[in-house]
């Protein structure tokens, strides 16, 4: 693992991928070889490698918040349709369930819920997240936008 570490780090990212997969067969349930190698995967734009690792990962430990977040973020890219966003949300639950630290992931969550124009449940979820995190300024923000598109969705009064 940390030999591949070393060879990314120094641009050589196809030896990197082949040891993190050898490192995959010497310590299969070091989860940690599937979301590193899943990452790359999604950095160099290849979504179908990068779901299949994340989903090896799965099946070795199917508790792993990183995995189902990375998912979603997949899912997410590119405009996706409600098919996808609908999946992502489910997946961003999941993650939220075996999350140390779920801010990040309940923010990005929020963002889905806005997408998908679940105004209701946005600004229900947004006021579960402020009594959660009061001190967290993007929260706000988040709020912030989606009582811009409320007000701009509104029905005129003429």
């Amino acid at each position: 693992y940390n030999n591949a570490i070393s060879l990314n780090k120094t641009g050589k990212l196809e030896k990197a991928k082949k040891r993190i997969e050898v490192a995959m067969l010497i310590h299969p349930r070091r989860i940690e070889n599937y979301s590193t190698l899943a990452f790359w995967y999604i950095e160099a734009n290849d979504k179908e490698m990068a779901l299949n690792t994340i989903d090896r990962g799965l099946d070795v430990d199917d508790e792993n918040a990183i995995l189902y977040q990375l998912k979603a973020d997949i899912l997410l890219q590119n405009n996706p349709n409600i098919n996808k966003m609908e999946s992502a949300k489910e997946l961003y639950l999941i993650a939220i369930k075996y999350s140390d630290d779920p801010s990040s992931i309940m923010r990005k969550l929020l963002f889905v819920y806005i997408d998908m124009g679940d105004n209701q449940k946005a600004i229900d979820y947004s006021n579960e997240l402020l009594d959660k995190y009061p001190n967290d300024s993007d929260l706000y923000y988040n709020v912030g936008v989606l009582s811009v598109r409320l007000t701009f969705q509104m029905p005129s009064s003429t």
